[in-house]
């Protein structure tokens, strides 16, 4: 049995109303969810290692100040990654997710053998994280499943939610039992449900929602397409009734007479009563389905749910249905951008945030949420007046951004009780925000990005100064991780001055060190500054600084709280255009494009930064060609090849290399995805345009 458990506080608290903070350490964290208790803690579950051949499940505290009280990571010889986080009235904390680990650590489990294709698994913790009273494996043992979502009552029962293609899941009676499995014709997969006892020792109830009728372009491809029905969210009601909400390719789920929608396809709510013998009712909420032969493609995908004491259901996800069910007088009750002109592909999607009445018979509001580009939300919340929030992500331009710093691509906004206004609305740089967020019981709200930034925001105050994460200048997922020569890019409010400032170097070959009265250190050592700005700040990451952490400080006219960042040995990414493709030189020493492809078997120059980096000094402008590193290496569509310089890049700082590289010989396409490796890492891919 593999648990452990670090309990750690990081730094002094941080002040004013708020704080971002990293929660990676040695290894990357991928968030799934978040949760908070009624003293503004913040508890965050996902993935360790995320991106690697091997994870672990993590769940990290967080204190009202921002700072790390303890992280708890658990797992196999597998691949294990949470999905869902939820405490009971004691503080319980409750992990569920999906896991390839036959060796699973397991305590008083319900279910003690896995499936071989991935089986969902439940844990209970103690509320300090320490001390495991259950785990178990859950969603069958025939064939794939998983727990996508969890929620507990005032009794500490808990509310399971997910999928199984497995025909061995229990279903308990009075409640839909369909079947499912890999080995029928069509591969048939079910939204599973369940109510299991606070010890963890007995199914109270469980259920399995299955469709077998698709909607498709016809012939015997659609014929054996698979049936898909998976559960995304579930909550519970002060009465003890729960809320399924879910997504299907199928036309013929259970619908209740008098529900909002009894013919349909995609998003879909049930409610189970309190007794777990019957379902209350079952809706769709679009019949919307874009058809690419011979495949649906439902309008309406939902990702959240929660509910009020009532029983009303608030529900967020996205659609691109302009007959989604949106209603007068709310926020947005037209599509924000153009309806398709035939049967596919489908417009760009808009969020939507929707309250659905008690019965289920229909809305109470619903409003789309974006604008002509593609939009979705992701998670959301209900705060203690009715108001909800919602994180989500956003392409549009004209996303309404009243309270926002930054043009990025998330989003949080509030929508009131009545659904009819934004009280709040902002953006963030893309990976701040989007992947979850709560609201305690103070009014405070918490979010997550999915790269380990953990912020909240006070909605009635204007967000004071501070670091929201860093990422690499050359792209990559805003977070809190930088390396030794590394260019970065330093993102918040109120960072700098409202006119952006450039560097230059200094007579000597140097970048300052002190632009337009900011300054950054880091690990305390000055950082040479490129680019200042009231909220980007792009710096070079000192090469003194080794430290498995460093803090993150802003000096400038205003207070800014330090920022903890962890340091990585490298963090190679090459420089690349909008469009994906490396800002690159051909032989000829001509700019790389569709036009003026490179010849296979030619030698193209890329540049890059987080790689290891020799000789040069912090901020140093280098005047020659060195090469120094040597382990760095190309891979062109997954195949190695010759690198014949990899080194100081002449004109430009310390800290960005240069690469020439030969193309393989036998190209035969216009394009070459490339990737870069420095001490062990690997950057994200970027194209160069070829031809042979």
């Amino acid at each position: 049995m593999r648990f452990l458990t670090a309990l750690l506080v990081f730094g002094p608290p941080l002040f004013g109303a708020g704080y971002t903070t990293y929660i990676g350490d040695r290894f990357p964290y991928g968030v799934a969810a978040l949760a908070t208790d009624s003293t503004g803690n913040t508890y965050v579950t996902g993935s360790r290692n995320p991106l690697g051949q091997l994870s672990d499940v993590f769940v990290t505290r967080v204190d009202p100040s921002g700072n790390i009280v303890f992280t708890t990571t658990f797992g196999g010889k597998g691949v294990d990654r949470a999905n869902a986080i939820a405490l009971d009235p004691a503080g319980n904390i409750y992990v569920g997710g999906t896991t390839s680990s036959a060796n699973f650590p397991l305590r008083n489990a319900l279910q003690t053998d896995p499936s071989s294709m991935g089986t969902g698994f439940i844990v209970k913790l103690s509320p300090d994280g320490g001390t495991v009273l259950y785990s178990t494996y859950f969603g069958g043992t025939r064939a794939l499943n998983a727990v996508n979502a969890l929620a507990a009552d005032a009794k500490g029962d808990l509310y399971v939610a997910g999928y199984t293609y497995a025909p061995d899941f229990p279903t308990t009676p009075g409640l839909p039992a369909g079947r499912v499995g890999f080995n029928m014709v069509p591969i048939t997969g079910g939204a599973f449900f369940a109510k299991i006892a606070s010890a963890g020792n007995q199914i109270l109830y469980s259920g399995l929602i299955v469709g077998n009728s698709v909607s498709c372009g016809g012939g015997s491809s659609c014929f054996l397409s698979g049936r898909n029905t998976t559960a995304v969210g579930i909550s519970v009601d002060a009465s003890g009734n729960a809320y399924v909400a879910g997504n299907t390719n199928t036309t013929d789920l259970p619908a209740t007479p008098g529900a909002l929608l009894t013919q349909g396809i995609g998003a879909f709510v049930a409610k189970v009563n309190a007794a777990g013998d019957s379902l209350g009712y079952f809706t769709y909420l679009g019949a919307t389905n874009y058809v690419l032969v011979p495949f649906s493609n439902p309008a309406n995908t939902l990702t959240a749910i929660t509910v009020d004491a009532s029983g009303n259901a608030y529900l967020a996800g996205s659609t691109t249905d302009p007959k989604f069910p949106a209603t007068a007088g709310s926020y947005q009750p037209q599509f924000g951008g153009t309806a398709p002109a035939g049967p596919y592909p489908p417009p760009p999607s808009d969020a939507f945030v929707a309250k659905l009445k008690p019965d289920g018979s229909g809305m109470v509001w619903a409003t789309y949420l974006g604008g002509q580009e593609a939009d979705a939300a992701r998670s959301l919340a209900l705060d203690a007046s009715g108001n909800v929030w919602v994180a989500g992500a956003t392409q549009s331009d004209s996303f309404p951004n009243a309270n926002g710093w930054s043009q990025g691509g998330d989003f949080l906004a509030e929508i009131n009780a009545a659904g009819s206004a934004l009280p709040f609305s902002a953006r963030f740089p893309s990976g701040a925000v989007a992947q979850a967020v709560a609201v305690d019981t103070t009014g405070l709200v918490h979010a997550a990005g999915f790269a380990g930034l953990i912020s909240t925001i006070t909605p009635a105050q204007a967000l004071a100064a501070r670091v929201f994460g860093i990422t690499n200048a050359a792209g990559g997922p805003l977070a809190g991780r930088i390396a030794p020569g590394e260019l970065i890019s330093i993102y918040g409010p109120s960072l700098g001055p409202s006119a952006p400032l450039a560097a230059a170097p200094d007579s000597s070959g140097f970048y300052p060190k002190s632009l337009g009265g900011v300054q950054v250190t880091i690990g305390g050592i000055a950082a040479p500054l490129l680019y200042v700005s009231g909220t980007q700040i792009n710096a070079v990451v000192p090469f003194g600084v080794t430290s498995e952490t460093a803090t993150v400080q802003v000096l400038t006219g205003v207070p800014v709280p330090a920022f903890r960042a962890a340091v990585d040995s490298t963090a190679p990414a090459i420089f690349a255009n909008p469009d994906g493709s490396a800002a690159a030189v051909n032989q000829d020493r001509t700019i790389n494009s569709p036009q003026n492809p490179a010849k296979a078997g030619s030698v193209v120059s890329i540049w890059a930064t987080g790689t290891v980096t020799a000789s040069l000094t912090d901020g140093q402008v280098a005047t020659a060609a060195q090469n120094y590193c040597f382990s760095c290496s190309i891979s062109a569509d997954t195949t190695s090849v010759n690198v014949l310089y990899a080194g100081s890049a002449p004109g430009l700082v310390a800290g960005v290399v240069q690469i020439n590289f030969q193309l393989p010989a036998n190209l035969s396409g216009s394009e070459v995805s490339i990737a870069l490796t420095s001490g062990g890492r690997s950057s994200g891919s970027v194209t160069i345009h070829t031809a042979p």
